[in-house]
């Protein structure tokens, strides 16, 4: 799927910044690069798992010095919560930072309503609050994350450093013990020494910012060190604001095995483009040994230390394409209009966010199409809460694999997706996952009842 001209160089201003350092490593060596740290885990104990989340300012080690930023519990990326179908996660959630906030899970099929994934909480500074997610039985396992969702603070906070991973673990993980399980959630921060490296200019706002270095768990270039007999599973998750990665291994492909909102049918890819908030797991088939460069697009984000291995297939049935939508909806990404922002906002259908006005009522229980279609100048990630959906059509006529919860919706295409409404209503919102585009209102709210 190729990406708009605006995007190339936004990628391209990114470059830029990171090739100093890179070139740094290089001569240095990978054996010398810092090894992948990792997240730690949480895991649910008799149905239950029980967590106190802190947002705070933090100062976080970073090449020999010290970068501000906003954090859960004082690390980047926050904690992995780990849990099974039909969990309950308890999560306290305490506000102390200077802004107001809440919490997103993003990607389970969780109840948007009460003290659920619910967008319209909103959590004050010094206040605490206490979510109940409720995981379905039906949940499919797979990679999930966590992340503010407070209109109008949600790029800011994000690209500040709060995000963290969620894991359901399921029957088919059980096809998957002689891999390694690591979680890599990739960021581009913005690096200094406080809180100004949230700011941003209205052209930053339009094309989405973009930070100093794309990161690996808050790590510049690591060193990834495969085991001796286990296959690498990766999962990965963009937890940029709006950067697009285009992920590839010199030596190695990905062996996917799931998408956003589970497992998937495997199928090789030699590379991998995730939209801001997409994740995929893998698993990473290694051509050659030695110390293999992790990239995105042209430019080295890590190293992977390995020798010639192959991977495990795991027999894991294709998802069934959802049948009989009762309803198609159009959707129209346009740009310009009235309001503060003029010709440099987003639009559905030629409207901004009004938290008082439902822009789609459906019903609950059945079955849906939506054509998204893209006028604007740049490429969109669409994303909705609560109900994943199929891709029908990229927009080049042919369908993506497995449940989705992000898509692209390149410069001038009609993208189709499938959704299904089903087992709870409520209310929630779909938007562009180029967050500073949702902060000033590419957004809209859909009931389900």
């Amino acid at each position: 799927m190729s990406l708009s001209r605006r995007q190339l160089l936004r990628n391209g201003a990114l470059t830029a910044l990171v090739i100093p350092c890179l070139e740094a490593l290089n001569q240095i060596g990978a054996n010398a690069a810092t090894s992948l740290l990792e997240p730690k885990r949480i895991k649910s104990s008799n149905g239950q798992l029980n967590v106190n989340l802190e947002a705070k300012e933090s100062l976080l080690d970073f090449e020999g010095k010290k970068r501000w930023a906003l954090t859960y519990n004082g690390t980047f990326p926050g904690p992995t919560l780990v849990a099974k179908p039909g969990d309950v996660i308890n999560v306290n959630l305490k506000n102390s930072t200077k802004q107001p906030t809440n919490l997103h899970t993003h990607g389970p099929h969780l109840s948007p309503s009460g003290n659920s994934d619910n967008p319209f909480i909103m959590v004050a500074p010094g206040e605490s609050f206490k979510y109940t997610f409720r995981i379905p039985k039906n949940q499919e396992p797979g990679t999930f994350w966590y992340h503010p969702h407070h209109h109008e603070f949600v790029a800011k906070q994000l690209s500040a450093g709060l995000a963290g991973a969620i894991i359901v673990e399921g029957e088919s993980d059980k096809l998957l013990t002689d891999t390694t399980d690591r979680t890599l959630l990739l960021a581009d921060p913005r690096i200094g020494s406080d809180s100004s490296v949230m700011d941003t200019s209205m052209m930053d706002q339009m094309h989405g910012r973009v930070g100093d270095y794309l990161l690996i768990n808050g790590q510049l270039a690591p060193t990834i060190n495969a085991k001796v007999g286990k296959t690498e599973r990766w999962r990965l998750i963009n937890a940029s604001p709006s950067l697009f990665l285009n992920l590839s291994i010199d030596g190695a492909n990905f062996l996917v095995i799931g998408t956003d909102g589970g497992r998937t049918k495997p199928f090789s890819m030699d590379k991998l483009v995730i939209t801001p908030g997409q994740r995929y797991e893998v698993l990473i088939n290694a051509k050659k040994s030695g110390s293999l460069g992790i990239y995105n697009g042209s430019k080295l984000i890590g190293y992977l230390n390995t020798s010639v291995n192959t991977p495990i297939s795991p027999s894991i049935a294709s998802i069934p394409i959802l049948q009989n939508p009762v309803k198609t909806r159009t959707l129209k990404i346009a740009q310009g209009g009235g309001g503060m922002m003029g010709g440099m906002r987003f639009t559905f259908n030629g409207e901004s966010f009004d938290p008082n006005k439902v822009n789609q009522s459906v019903k609950l229980n059945t079955v849906e199409d939506w054509i998204i279609s893209n006028t604007s100048h740049m490429a969109h990630p669409f994303h909705i809460h609560a109900w994943a959906f199929q891709v029908i059509d990229r927009g080049d006529g042919k369908s993506e694999p497995g449940w989705k919860d992000t898509v692209a919706i390149p410069v001038g295409a009609k993208v189709r997706i499938r959704l299904n409404f089903a087992d709870f209503g409520g209310k929630t919102v779909y938007h562009c996952h180029i967050l500073d585009h949702e902060d000033i209102g590419m957004m809209g709210i859909v009931e389900v009842k």
